[in-house]
This record gives C-alpha cells, sequence and structure tokens, in this order.
C-alpha cells in the first residue's frame, strides 16, 4: 500500500547542481541581449543627442512641447516656446532633436 521512501546516496546530485544552473544562464543571456543591451543603446544615443545641442536646434521636450533651443548647458537647456516665452528645463527632458524639413501634420477626420 504504502511504499517507503529511501534517500540516495547523492552520487547522482553532485554533477546535477552545474547542469541545472545552465538553463537558468542561458536565460539570463537572451534577457540581457533581447531587452537589457538595446535599451542601453537607445539611451546612449540620447545622451549624444543632448550633449550635441546647439542654439537654434529644435527640439521636442518630454512634455510634448516644441521649442528652439536659445543656450545649452550640461545639465540645464534654455528652450523657447514662442513669442518670447523662455524655460530653462532640465536637459532630461528634452526628447528629441527635430529635423528641420520634417513637417509633422496630425490628419484628423472631420467627419464631426
Amino acid at each position: 500500500m504504502i511504499e517507503l521512501a529511501y534517500a540516495d546516496n547523492g552520487t547522482a546530485a553532485a554533477g546535477g547542481g552545474l547542469m541545472g544552473m545552465i538553463p537558468f544562464v542561458l536565460m539570463l543571456l537572451v534577457m540581457w541581449f533581447l531587452m537589457i543591451r538595446p535599451q542601453q543603446q537607445a539611451e546612449k544615443k540620447r545622451r549624444q543627442m543632448v550633449a550635441e545641442l546647439k542654439k537654434g536646434d529644435r527640439v521636442l521636450l518630454a512634455s510634448g512641447f516644441y521649442g528652439r533651443v536659445v543656450q545649452a548647458g550640461e545639465h540645464i537647456v534654455k528652450v523657447d516656446l514662442g513669442k518670447g516665452l523662455v524655460v530653462e528645463v532640465a536637459a532630461n527632458a528634452v526628447s528629441a532633436k527635430i529635423d528641420e524639413n520634417h513637417n509633422e501634420t496630425t490628419k484628423t477626420d472631420d467627419a464631426a
């Protein structure tokens, strides 16, 4: 009815510990190359873009405002939002540099 459980002498488990870790290590490597590494490269590219900002560049801020750089510093950037409204923002608030030839027009349905 009920079988007795006998403890193994441990000889088979000695080499299994290292072999059991291999799938876990492989999973970490795949996660590194698919998720973490591309994010680090994108952040490096964004930091380089912020470091290369100069007066007159058109930028998109994280808040959604577009403006022109008036003065660019290491940590603070002064941006003209239009009609003489100049704001100081953290350099990290600059999301993108906008190309001068790039026209962003939003198409909306006028079916109202």
